[in-house]
């Protein structure tokens, strides 16, 4: 009797083990399908969304640090990376010997040594060039970045600051340096006005205007559109010429004729001699703003030289 009991409890436990088995099989048949019959977006767990880089790049020199804060504004308007350009020596903290300084560079051909000459711009479609005026075009240490790198192929936007223009000369140059770079219309803006009292909202509102003229490719000439013909001086525009450039006796401007478009405020289009630290006279253009009644003194936004 009890062999026989053990033989079937042992026969008995040889079934459920196979059964067992069996049963393990057919629930994995059934995973495997569930898996297979599910959408694919639950089956694979989606990796995160990856922000794309940057194809833009701020490239800037700043000696006094207002063309540092221009910099800024068109990096945040187009979320660029930003390469700064730094100087192995600094020029020196005083006008007369940065003046002295840049003049010897020039005439002599001798630029200055960067700190970080070569930029990667292979991962960049465009780069928006920045610099202080001194002497009529860019400062000194563009053209070492300008050595040792290669804009070819690239949208290059210009942008500076000066003392009184020099915005049209720079572009003008850059595009004979650099010819197989798309060098677009570039943006300039007075020292005097970037560091003036509410100028970040200033600066960013024309940037922004500057950028919607880029995009609808508004050329120099466009630009110029709305302005009436050239006219005689009257007292009033006189008066306005005179309050503008009472800090700008340098430049030795003599108003010859002006022209006008009314906008919120008047713009004035001189033209005028210029002699400029006593040199010979040429012809130039002055752009005067003057605001609307109450709202500020003329101001004179860049001699066109």
């Amino acid at each position: 009797m009890n062999r026989k009991f053990n033989g079937f409890i042992a026969k008995f436990s040889g079934l459920a083990a196979v059964a067992a088995l069996a049963l393990c099989a057919c629930n994995e048949q059934k995973t495997e399908k569930a898996a297979a019959e599910q959408p694919a977006e639950q089956a694979v767990a989606q990796p995160a969304e990856q922000t794309a880089p940057s194809k833009s790049l701020v490239v800037f020199y700043s000696q006094n640090g207002a063309t540092k804060t221009v910099a800024e504004i068109f990096q945040k308007e187009r979320n660029a990376d930003v390469f700064e350009i730094s100087l192995v020596q600094p020029y020196p903290s005083t006008y007369d010997s940065t003046i002295a300084a840049v003049r010897d560079q020039r005439e002599s051909k001798q630029w200055p040594a960067l700190v970080n000459a070569k930029a990667d711009l292979a991962k960049y479609d465009t780069v928006f060039l920045g610099y202080p005026i001194m002497f009529g075009s860019f400062a000194p240490p563009i053209y070492s970045f300008l050595d040792s790198n290669d804009l070819s192929g690239k949208v290059v936007v210009p942008f500076c600051t000066y003392g009184s223009g020099g915005r049209k000369a720079s572009a003008s140059e850059l595009k004979t340096l650099a010819p197989n770079a798309n060098v677009t219309l570039a943006y300039g803006i007075s020292n005097k006005r970037v560091t003036a009292e509410g100028a970040d909202s200033v600066v960013s509102a024309e940037v922004e205007t500057f950028f919607a003229n880029l995009a609808e490719g508004k050329t120099e000439e466009m630009l110029m559109g709305g302005y009436s013909e050239q006219r005689p001086l009257t007292a009033e525009d006189s008066a306005v010429f005179a309050a503008a450039t009472k800090d700008y006796a340098y430049l030795g401007l003599k108003p010859l004729s002006v022209s006008t478009q009314v906008v919120a405020g008047t713009n004035f289009l001189f033209t005028c001699e210029m002699k400029a630290f006593g040199g010979p006279a040429t012809q130039t253009n002055v752009k005067i703003f003057r605001p609307l009644p109450g709202r500020g003194e003329p101001e004179l936004i860049v001699v066109e030289k």
